[in-house]
């Protein structure tokens, strides 16, 4: 690794904004993670830092990004990253990357048997909570037994968020909970 690549890392690792995104960097490099899933984007930029992370420590060779969110049907509340935005900031980073466009129960309905033996899945917090709910049904299914997944918490009254990891049994528990749509025949 050069030394660039080194410094790159310590400054996401320790110094990156949002303090609470250090945790993801720290634990791509521990887990050295090449197949990433991240359910919603806001501006791109921890999807980016992730990418540029995995690509310096990945145990494999191609690293894989599975990005899934609104793209331009995000409410007017949230920024808008338009899905060839997001295709232009994410591809030159050397990783193969799949946009997904549509809600987390929508999107992971159509591609959960894709993604399996996803390492990291990371969960924005500006996700619909029913279809984020109902989503959960397909997530056990694209896990592995080292796999990580991550769950941003919004802070209160202003304070930054956080990023809460959640073990196996927990992700268990939500699945069990979920209950997907009937599609009409």
């Amino acid at each position: 690794m050069s030394a660039a690549s080194l410094i790159k890392y310590l400054h996401l690792a320790y110094l990156a904004k949002p303090a609470a995104a250090r945790i993801i960097y720290r634990l791509l490099r521990k887990s050295r993670a090449s197949r990433l899933v991240c359910i919603g984007l806001g501006d791109g930029q921890i999807a980016r830092q992730m990418i540029q992370v995995a690509v310096m420590y990945a145990a494999q060779p191609r690293v894989r990004f599975v990005g899934i969110d609104q793209f331009e049907s995000r409410s007017a509340t949230s920024p808008t990253l338009p899905l060839k935005a997001a295709y232009r900031l994410l591809r030159p980073l050397g990783a193969q990357v799949q946009l997904i466009p549509g809600d987390p129960y929508a999107a992971l309905a159509r591609s959960a048997n894709t993604l399996l033996n996803t390492d990291l899945i990371l969960i924005d917090a500006h996700q619909n909570p029913a279809s984020l709910a109902q989503a959960w049904f397909y997530v056990p299914r694209m896990l592995h037994d080292q796999s990580l997944v991550l769950i941003e918490t919004p802070g209160r009254d202003g304070a930054e968020s956080t990023y809460r990891l959640l073990d196996a049994a927990a992700v268990r528990q939500l699945a069990a909970h979920a209950t997907p749509r009937r599609q009409a025949a």
